[in-house]
């Protein structure tokens, strides 16, 4: 019986793959559970309440609490840090390095990271859930995926339907959390590869609902397109909110890159972080923690006129603070706070200027959410997806779609990593073009070339050149004169016509029988994803390198074997480390 059920899972691979995601997709819904539990715990030592929404009881606390917990918060998450590097960030970046990379996901990510962003959230960090979510559900779908032996191909898509499954639970949005995961960290949208994620994230949101009920996460009014002339009004807010997202992204890392280069103690920087975030947060509130109380604010049109450009620009600032110093966190949520700032000032705007053919500024507000989501994560289906099914507001949908496309491609235009990819294209990992090519530009010809390299001179005879042929490790022969010029090259293509003929060991040179005509060559400063390329060009084994000389000669530094490539491309993926 066992045989007959093991052959059967054989022969039904995709059966196997199913039952392999709904244990994902109920272990990532669990996550979920016990991570906004912990949350939940956290924030009720500090502030007293377990309530997502809780900007009224933030308003009567005392200033030195707003100010001093966020920095205890810190201290805390860096303190972990110290042990666990995963203790910090917004985790997105991670788990696409993981994928595109083909590693693996180490199962301590898990709980350092529910802990770490427990411990962020809950004393009132500036960030969102959803990036640890992300993070949490990819380690648990990749522990999975260790259990049942998966392939690394396979393991892609298991990491995959842990991340969509941990989306999908804490946004209450199957669909959205699906796509995120093809759209965001695959980048692909094969039924093989999509259905899995179908079910981990349908699982994932079947649990969520089973512990928390089936709300909505953010409730927005009815809303009615009143005049088609609105239209070119919400193309316009897809302009502004690519402008506000880049601006955003650009402004994160600004404050990343300022933390990483201060001259501190790596566990203080979080808690210097969070000190200024409680600063900011003692003159505006609305910027503490997640944010969702703003957020409901603005889309029934309670918050208009220009206090939404104060909180927009105070929201950037404490989430840059909050996670650039190495808080532990999500952009999801501050994207879409700056999103419904963004856009309910444009409509509160757009009304004064416009009032006959224009809905209330919460409208706008709701569908710069979207806008602005793909302005800064480039994953416009996504961006439509989960807003239409956190609101459960279909009436939107036409100027959802058409704002959040002209904020993708705008906001593409004027930056072209989105603030998942910008970190990956510092450590030299370009996802757009595949990280096997952004591994090899990464590396230079003159790092692994081979300096110490048998070459012959152009009077050589050729008895000597079929003794190194012999003992060669390779069959390319550099040819010189006696300047180290290089003026040709011998390989076994080259001796083939003379090597079995007699009397000629003494006669014949090296420069008699080397190729001397469009010879390829590499330079050192070049990397070797163009040197791939050049090695293609006649499907050679290796290639000289070298220096050109002002007078146009090529003055012959060393050798590169097709193979040191492969070794080198090896090593760097080896190097390229899940940090756990």
């Amino acid at each position: 019986m066992k045989n007959f059920f093991q052959d059967f899972i054989d022969e039904h691979e995709e059966i196997k793959i199913s039952v392999v995601a709904v244990l994902i997709g109920l272990a990532a819904g669990y996550g979920n559970i016990l991570f906004r539990y912990l949350i939940g715990v956290v924030q009720q030592f500090f502030y007293g309440s377990k309530d997502e929404y809780i900007l009224y009881l933030l308003k009567t606390e005392p200033f030195y609490k707003v100010l001093f917990v966020p920095a205890i918060g810190g201290l805390a998450v860096g303190i972990i840090g110290l042990i666990f590097k995963s203790a910090k960030g917004h985790g997105v970046p991670d788990v696409i390095k993981a994928i595109a990379l083909n590693k693996k996901i180490s199962s301590s990510v898990a709980l350092v990271k529910t802990v770490s962003s427990a411990i962020t959230l809950g004393t009132g960090g500036s960030a969102g859930r959803e990036g640890p979510i992300v993070q949490i559900g990819a380690s648990i779908g990749s522990g999975i995926g260790r259990v049942f032996k998966y392939s690394s191909e396979r393991m892609k898509g298991a990491i995959a339907c842990g991340a969509a499954g941990g989306l999908a639970a804490t946004f209450n949005a199957p669909i959205g959390g699906a796509m995120f995961a093809a759209e965001v960290l695959l980048g692909e949208f094969g039924l093989k590869t999509f259905s899995p994620i179908i079910i981990s994230s349908v699982i994932a949101t079947t649990v969520s609902r089973a512990y928390l009920g089936n709300h909505v996460t953010f409730e927005a009014p009815s809303y009615v397109l009143k005049s088609f002339l609105e239209l070119p009004l919400y193309a316009i807010l897809g302009i502004v909110c690519a402008v506000v997202g880049v601006a955003f992204i650009r402004i994160f890392y600004k404050f990343e890159d300022f933390f990483e280069e201060l001259k501190i103690p790596k566990y203080v920087k979080p808690a210097i972080g969070g000190l200024l975030m409680g600063g900011i947060a003692i003159f505006s509130r609305e910027i503490i923690g997640v944010g969702y109380d703003t957020i409901h604010e603005i889309l029934i049109s309670e918050r208009v006129g220009v206090f939404l450009v104060v909180i927009l620009i105070l929201k950037i600032v404490a989430t840059s603070l909050t996670l650039g110093s190495g808080g532990s966190g999500g952009l999801f949520v501050p994207s879409l706070f700056l999103g419904a700032a963004t856009g309910g000032f444009m409509g509160w705007l757009f009304g004064l200027l416009f009032p006959d053919i224009t809905a209330y500024s919460g409208a706008y507000g709701l569908v710069a959410m979207s806008a602005m989501l793909a302005a800064t994560i480039r994953a416009p289906l996504t961006s439509i997806l989960i807003i239409f099914e956190i609101t459960q507001n279909y009436q939107i949908i036409l100027p959802l779609m058409l704002s959040a496309i002209i904020a993708n491609v705008v906001a593409n235009y004027l930056e072209k990593e989105s603030i998942f990819t910008w970190i990956l294209k510092k450590q030299g990992i370009n996802i757009k073009k595949g990280a096997e090519e952004s591994i090899l530009k990464g590396i230079k010809v003159k790092e692994i070339m081979e300096k110490d390299v048998v070459t012959f001179h152009e009077d050589t005879p050729f008895r000597q050149i079929k003794e190194s042929f012999k003992r060669a490790r390779n069959n390319y022969f550099p040819v010189l004169d006696h300047n180290d010029t290089l003026i040709g090259i011998i390989s076994i293509e080259d001796i083939r016509s003379v090597i079995f003929e007699e009397g000629i060991e003494d006669i014949v040179v090296a420069g008699e029988i080397a190729t001397k005509s469009n010879i390829v060559y590499l330079l050192p400063e070049e990397d070797l994803a163009k040197a791939i390329k050049k090695f293609n060009r006649k499907d050679l084994g290796a290639l000289p390198v070298v220096e050109e000389t002002p007078e146009g000669k090529l003055k012959f530094l060393g050798l590169l074997r097709r193979s040191d490539i492969a070794y080198a491309y090896n090593r760097a993926v080896a190097d390229v480390k899940y940090e756990s």
